[in-house]
């Protein structure tokens, strides 16, 4: 496993260069230019979001449970000014923060690899304050081209084993809803430079 997730990291910003660029970068702008004060970003990878977030925020906490990706990802943040950033070790169904710590918490790319979703966003609940905001960017099971689901469905074992425990075919929207969040925004999207099986995407905001 650790073999695994060392290839991953080193080669995870070059296999989702063609995706940034068609359509992930302008995503990430949007949903991040308008959030403030204290955010929690769960599963950030090598720090995708970091050039998107505005100087708005008072504090940023990036975690990252991955040894390898949280090295690349400590990399970056001291490429980036401001002092507001740290990097921490929380897994998204295991979050070290207490309750009601955060303003925001942002989830990009990230539901469709935790064991549990239902476990983390329980865990997001917990360390948002009252009111306070999920903002998400996940790709979905193909609930508008069911002729795709079959084929999510049928992949998905060998794609969790080769990409990190990614679901092809995991419902996200029905899993935040059930969760108890109320969607502010909702938009259901198709992301270019993509595989089909993981183009069906939703990107909104959920409150508490």
């Amino acid at each position: 496993m650790s073999v695994r997730s060392y290839f991953m990291a080193k080669y995870y910003d070059a296999s989702m260069k063609k995706m940034e660029r068609a359509c992930l970068s302008r995503w990430r702008s949007e949903l991040l230019s308008d959030i403030s004060g204290d955010v929690l970003e769960i599963g950030s990878g090598t720090g995708a979001n970091l050039p998107y977030y505005p100087q708005s925020i008072h504090r940023l906490v990036l975690s990252e449970p991955e040894s390898h990706m949280r090295d690349l990802l400590r990399q970056h943040i001291n490429q980036t000014p401001g002092g507001k950033c740290t990097a921490e070790s929380s897994s998204a169904d295991k979050l070290s923060f207490p309750d009601n710590s955060f303003d925001s918490v942002v989830s990009t790319l990230v539901l469709c690899s935790v064991d549990s979703p239902d476990t983390a966003l329980h865990e997001i609940k917990r360390v948002l304050k009252p009111g306070g905001k999920l903002y998400f960017i996940e790709h979905v099971l193909a609930k508008d081209a069911p002729h795709l689901i079959k084929w999510q469905r049928l992949v998905q074992p060998l794609w969790r084993y080769m990409c990190g425990n990614c679901h092809t075919a995991r419902d996200t929207e029905r899993h935040i809803s059930d969760a108890g969040f109320t969607f502010e925004t909702l938009e259901k999207l198709h992301a270019s430079g993509a595989p089909s099986l993981v183009s069906p995407t939703i990107k909104g905001v959920a409150k508490r």
